[in-house]
């Protein structure tokens, strides 16, 4: 009786949307159990895929919309933009199975001895879906002009690089400022996605609706908050691939619906970052699920900028207060994914258990007794009288697990005496409201798979130079050890470097931790080989780091 009344609350809910009604009785019948299975589910891939098939066309559901598509122009760095990215443009560099760089649309990529000349030689026959061919001057105006220019959201990135040379046709040398070792692994996200300058100088602000890259698929069309239409690229450069014909991705920012459209057989692939999510879908038959745990965390950042999170001693405070442990459980991440303290997780070469046990605990009466110094500090940030409580503003999602999160962040921090404001918004919202400033306290997700310079220097290089830095948060003693991480190529000096960083932050806390992200992709059984995508001389890749998909590579089983 209580599934069919749930069933008729959503009817009235939906009463204007056959297909979501539709998905969400699909869902719920099977929540029910009078459809699903009886014993355990058994929804894991095929070890053996089988042998590519070609044709057919594909629906992916996605848990966000992107502003703009234009590398240096568009925030493209929330896992949905890069699910979708990874299917229009090929970076120049991408990450393998151990983590380490290899060319992808680059051929070579080759460090002086001060490793401050890079000279990379492009792969030969490689056109844009224009038609334009990518040698090396396409590569220098994609420099000097989407990302070396001000106001591009990959300056901060590259500010050390001082210019690209052209060598000859299909070689460049990338200039830079000062020795710089991990240097290859930004080109594996935007400054290192070429897209075609002769469309992008005919199309001018309408570049970035229209994107042409180089990958496997090229866009049809794009409705804004509706759906991108791709089809296959017929030119592209790795012979035999792609194998779909077409895919169509679709923002369903609600996680039950998107869940709902998949077990409806609405969708054939979506993707998850949401640990209760995951948890049903390891419960639902008919799909096929594979997971994978990165280096991204759930995290909330703190706008260090900002009273009076601006004092270390309200964030350790807030820190203190929180029980991690019940932060996962609230997310359903129980037995799916472990507590965090770092930016690193478990499996990592870079992770540090001395790290891991510095990491504030949950301890009320510390966070009340620097909460109580900062409150009778003459000198407080916020700049009211002595005594007075302090407030706090969370910003959070408005999905079901993020919003019992911020209700549980609220709750822990209530209870050491702050006054805590929610505020629910969408997440184009909260991404312009993090990169102006306008923030103080955030749900967020923090890290990715790329070398820890790379990822540290986004996330806190100078904030008047890096935009990416959306803790503002600065410090001597990081710059130091950030300088060793971009000299040193030895990897014990450079993890003594992590971790000393690590431990700063765990005196610091410029952000607190939930539980590691689990990147997820369910898709309907004759989807194919969505994890094990290899590099053109066959070395695997790293999988589905947060649920990117290369799309370039997965088929459909035809015969099911």
């Amino acid at each position: 009786m209580i599934c069919l009344q749930e069933i008729l609350r959503n009817e009235k809910r939906a009463a204007a949307s056959k297909w979501l009604f539709g998905a969400a009785v699909a869902l719920l019948l099977m929540a029910c159990g009078d459809s699903g299975p009886t014993g355990p589910v058994d929804n894991s891939p095929p070890a053996d895929p089988g042998p590519p098939q070609y044709g057919g066309s594909i629906s992916v559901a996605l848990e966000a919309e992107t502003n703009n598509w234009l590398p240096g122009q568009g925030n493209l760095v929330a896992p949905s933009a890069l699910s979708v990215a990874v299917a229009i443009f090929d970076p120049l560099v991408r990450i393998d199975e151990t983590g380490l760089w290899r060319p992808w649309l680059a051929e070579s990529l080759e460090p002086n001895e001060e490793h401050d000349v890079w000279t990379m030689r492009l792969r030969p026959g490689v056109q844009f879906h224009d038609g334009t061919p990518l040698d090396a001057e396409a590569i220098k105006w994609n420099f000097d002009n989407l990302h070396k220019r001000p106001g591009s959201v990959t300056y901060g990135s590259i500010r050390d690089v001082e210019r690209v040379e052209v060598v000859d046709e299909l070689t460049v040398e990338y200039h830079l400022s000062r020795t710089m070792v991990p240097f290859p692994d930004l080109l594996t996200r935007a400054p290192g996605w070429p897209v075609s300058p002769t469309a992008v100088q005919e199309r001018g602000d309408a570049a970035g609706s229209h994107p042409v890259g180089t990958g496997p698929f090229e866009v049809v069309s794009w409705r804004r908050d509706d759906r991108m239409q791709l089809r296959r690229n017929e030119h592209y450069w790795q012979e035999g691939q792609p194998y779909l014909d077409a895919i169509t991705f679709r923002p369903l920012p609600d996680e039950d619906a998107r869940m709902a459209a998949l077990v409806s057989g609405d969708m054939d692939v979506i993707k998850t970052l949401r640990q209760h999510i995951v948890a049903r879908l390891r419960n639902t038959g008919g799909i096929h699920l594979y997971e994978q745990i990165g280096d991204s965390s759930g995290s909330a950042i703190f706008n260090t900028r900002r009273p009076p999170v601006d004092d270390a001693r309200i964030r350790r405070s807030l820190a203190y207060a929180l029980d991690p442990e019940s932060l996962v459980d609230v997310l359903g991440g129980q037995g799916i994914t472990p507590v965090q303290t770092q930016y690193f997780n478990q499996e990592s070469p870079w992770y540090s258990e001395r790290v891991a046990e510095a990491w504030p605990q949950n301890d009320l009466q510390r966070s009340t007794e620097l909460l109580r110094e900062y409150m009778n500090d003459p000198q407080r940030s916020d700049g009211r009288p002595v005594g007075d409580p302090v407030d706090v503003d969370l910003m959070c999602l408005p999905d079901q697990s993020l919003n019992e999160l911020a209700q549980m962040y609220q709750s822990f921090w209530r209870s050491v005496g702050y006054n805590v404001r929610l505020r629910s918004v969408e997440q184009a919202t909260q991404i312009q409201s993090v990169i102006s400033g306008d923030y103080m306290v955030t749900c967020w997700r923090s890290g990715n798979e790329q070398d820890p310079y790379i990822i540290l220097m986004n996330d806190f290089g100078p904030p008047d130079e890096q935009p990416l830095n959306y803790t503002n948060y600065e410090h001597p003693e990081l710059e130091e050890y950030l300088d060793i991480l971009r000299t040193e190529p030895d990897f014990d000096t450079r993890y003594a470097a992590v971790e000393s960083i690590m431990m700063l932050f765990a005196r610091e806390v410029p952000n607190t931790w939930t539980g590691a992200t689990p990147g997820a992709v369910a898709v309907q059984p004759q989807v194919r080989n969505i994890s094990d995508w290899v590099f053109p001389d066959g070395t695997l890749g790293n999988g589905i780091p947060q649920g990117q998909v290369t799309w370039g590579q997965i088929w459909l089983n035809r015969d099911d």
